[in-house]
């Protein structure tokens, strides 16, 4: 019984600006994790924030998921 896979990348606009943004994206996590295996310190205190305010951790993780959202709606709309 033969299995197929389908990819969603080897369409029509395999080099669109989500696939980009997407590889940029892990690239950009890789990295971050890397500083941090690198240097022992998280990626806050590199940037010199030792002790960051709650207030400003929720709104950064908020401030991601909704563009996180806004960029997977506008990318299910133009199919």
């Amino acid at each position: 019984m033969p299995v197929t896979i389908r990819c969603e990348q080897s369409t029509q606009e395999g080099n669109s600006l989500d696939v980009w943004l997407g590889r940029l994206a892990m690239v950009g996590f890789a990295v971050a994790i890397t500083v941090e295996i690198a240097t022992g310190k998280g990626l806050l205190e590199n940037f010199g924030l030792t002790s960051p305010l709650p207030t400003v951790a929720l709104a950064v993780t908020a401030l991601v998921g909704v563009l996180t959202a806004v960029f997977i709606f506008q990318s299910a709309s133009k199919n």
